[in-house]
């Protein structure tokens, strides 16, 4: 019973300070990073794209406010003894406001842009180099679900 006043209280407050519980904006970011791949043996060297994707979480730790994101998925590859042509970050943002919402979304987005660069210059490839007739490169892309 005493629960149950302590959360009537608490929406009273809420309610009297003129904010709504739900008034919080929130939402998904799924952030995908692809590339070339390959086996291990005969593509040594290549960029992974799941290297990227565990660079660029470093860089969103570094750049959003503690609170105010949780990453709730890191995965990628597709097998033992290969380089992953795919990485993919999901992650839940909450802000206090709409314009902080947009600034978490492009904080993340220049993260991911920021963490397949890393990757790139890390393994000296550069926009326009080729593997096998596909980008030699990590590309990134942020998407709300």
């Amino acid at each position: 019973m005493k629960g149950l006043i302590y959360s009537l209280a608490f929406l009273v407050s809420v309610a009297a300070a003129g904010t709504s519980v739900s008034a919080q904006p929130s939402g998904g970011l799924r952030v995908e990073f692809q590339g070339p791949g390959g086996h291990s043996s005969g593509a040594y060297g290549r960029v992974s794209a799941l290297h990227a994707a565990a660079r660029a979480v470093i860089l969103i730790q570094e750049a959003l406010p503690a609170g105010s994101y949780q990453i709730t998925n890191l995965t990628g590859g597709n097998s033992v003894n290969s380089i992953a042509s795919d990485g993919l970050i999901e992650l839940k943002l909450t802000a206090a406001n709409a314009a902080a919402y947009k600034a978490l979304v492009e904080a993340v987005t220049k993260a991911a842009a920021e963490g397949a660069a890393a990757e790139n210059a890390f393994r000296g490839v550069k926009t326009g180099d080729l593997t096998s007739g596909a980008p030699a490169t990590v590309r990134s892309s942020v998407r709300q679900f």
